[in-house]
């Protein structure tokens, strides 16, 4: 009974993909123009897919700013070759794969194209291959799958992840929103992962997978890819049961028509592009100039691309899955791609990118909204006026007093970062609040006092945890030890996720590891978020 249920179950997938999979050919748009190109037949979505490379701003600004390309074959500049129908035919015998590939005039018109009235975006292409086809191959190669396949995406999306057809076929793969939801590729307001080169081509291997187990043909797995399953299984039922590409070909949708022999034309150019005299325009980074990081805090791009200095364009081309150019929260760490001589520099930088990130949210809060924030705590808000002196700078100056620049820049109205010296800053500090009948012990550097930000919670995240804070409470302590002046002051730092003892003791001044485990009566390099540790600020 089991192995019938799971045939059926089988069956019953294969069906829902075959229904969710059929793509509306003849949807409207919100181009006129292009509404009746489709009405006439006169429009090609493969020749626009092409076209749509000359409006990626990033591509054309950086990757492809040069023009200059080394010929090949003693060919002359600009020289556009062009051969007999039979050589044609003996080299595509030739090119080795298990999908069948034949020559005819269908072929050779998208020859024609992508080789002489688009040549200047097909070398665009082959230049951004560079940056997708290694994936694309270790991929096939894992799931037992033609290599060939990876010039599908170049039919599919001129190798342009945020590619969108006119009937909302989406990324590198062009997958419909049902079709990739019923792929396991995630959809929401922050992400879009048919975008994903990674988990887009996945779920492109599993579809050629699940075709293949129905048709048992790659061409007519091709032909499914684009129109979907139901189309062509109508195609076959009105052919009489024909069971090849070229023999239900007219009775599929006009562009699936075009669909296989465009394939077969990019297959054939990606393997003899030196005899059409065509280079390929090398991309601003190739796949083994990136790498992966994983974040698990909710990151904008821009911020990280000022913090690591890369253009913030590469960054949202490497990473085209974050819609909004936010790598936002979630229950699993997100994937970020990052130029592979960046990796350290980010490393590095990924305190002050979430310190930066606190204090901009923080700067939106007014004064008087902080001051109602510490009201109830233990401490209170004061106002100091700072005197620039000459060569200080901002940066210094929030450094010295626990807070940012862009705080310091909104409570004193600036609109650059360029200070006079003997100028006036106003600054906001937290200190204790002063006991009745008591003198209150004053802290004498910045470091003894707690940062803004570790007394407001910031209103973008609720997240205690997420909080880099410091309980902003001075205290003697009750039993010194001998190594310790009977003047020394305390704070408590609360430990936060990714701390230890050696992160901490690099925050204050004075304290290492052993001082830490001492002061605090530890016996292991172990914590655990939440605890709160004695550090000494004075002494």
């Amino acid at each position: 009974m089991r192995k019938y249920m799971k045939y059926i179950l089988t069956a019953l997938s294969i069906f829902i993909v075959m229904l969710l999979c059929s793509p509306p050919l003849s949807a409207q748009t919100d181009n006129p123009v292009l509404d009746q190109a489709v009405a006439s037949g006169t429009y090609d979505p493969i020749a626009a897919t092409l076209d749509s490379l000359v409006n990626l701003n990033y591509i054309q600004r950086l990757s492809f700013a040069s023009s200059g390309t080394q010929q090949v074959n003693n060919f002359q500049p600009f020289e556009v070759p062009a051969y007999a129908d039979d050589i044609y035919r003996k080299r595509i015998e030739k090119i080795q794969t298990p999908i069948p590939l034949a020559y005819n005039r269908e072929v050779q018109e998208y020859i024609d194209m992508y080789a002489m009235r688009k040549r200047g975006l097909t070398e665009r292409v082959m230049g951004l291959a560079n940056l997708y086809f290694p994936l694309y191959e270790q991929i096939f190669d894992q799931q037992g799958l033609p290599l060939e396949f990876k010039y599908l995406s170049i039919v599919e999306s001129a190798l342009n992840p945020t590619a969108v057809s006119r009937v909302g076929a989406t990324g590198l793969w062009q997958f419909m929103l049902a079709t990739g939801k019923m792929y396991k590729l995630k959809v929401n307001s922050y992400i879009d992962e048919r975008r994903d080169p990674v988990k887009s081509t996945m779920a492109a291997a599993q579809y050629f997978k699940d075709m293949y187990s129905i048709y048992n043909d790659w061409l007519l797995v091709i032909a499914a890819y684009n129109c979907g399953a139901g189309n062509v299984n109508r195609a076959i039922a009105r052919s009489g049961g024909k069971k090849t590409f070229w023999e239900i070909s007219p009775y599929l949708p006009r562009e699936t028509r075009g669909y296989v022999p465009a394939f077969i034309a990019v297959t054939y150019l990606m393997n003899y592009s030196s005899e059409h005299n065509l280079s390929a325009v090398p991309p601003v980074i190739s796949f083994f100039e990136a790498d992966t990081v994983l974040v698990d805090r909710k990151m904008q791009l821009r911020d990280i691309a000022d913090a690591i200095n890369v253009p913030v364009e590469l960054l949202t081309y490497l990473n085209p899955v974050y819609k909004k150019g936010v790598i936002p929260d979630a229950d699993e760490p997100m994937a970020l791609r990052l130029p592979t001589s960046k990796i350290n520099t980010y490393i590095a930088s990924i305190d002050n990118i979430y310190q930066q990130q606190e204090s901009s949210a923080l700067a939106s809060i007014s004064v008087s909204q902080l001051t109602d924030a510490v009201n109830a705590s233990d401490d209170q808000l004061v106002k100091k006026y700072h005197k620039v002196r000459s060569g200080e700078h901002l940066q210094s100056i929030a450094n010295r007093y626990s807070c940012s620049v862009t705080e310091l820049k909104r409570w004193n109205h600036l609109k650059s970062t360029r200070l006079k010296a003997g100028q006036k800053l106003t600054v906001f500090v937290m200190t204790p609040k002063k006991p009745e009948g008591k003198m209150v012990m004053k802290a004498n550097t910045a470091k003894e006092n707690s940062t803004i930000a570790s007394a407001v919670k910031s209103d973008s995240s609720n997240k205690a945890n997420n909080q880099n804070t410091v309980t902003a409470s001075l205290e003697h302590s009750q039993n010194p030890t001998k190594q310790e002046d009977s003047n020394s002051k305390y704070i408590y730092h609360v430990v936060q996720p990714g701390d230890t003892l050696w992160k901490i003791a690099q925050r204050y001044e004075g304290m290492t590891v052993e001082s830490i485990k001492q002061i605090n009566q530890l016996h292991s390099n172990e914590l655990k978020v939440g605890t709160k540790l004695k550090v000494t600020i004075g002494g």
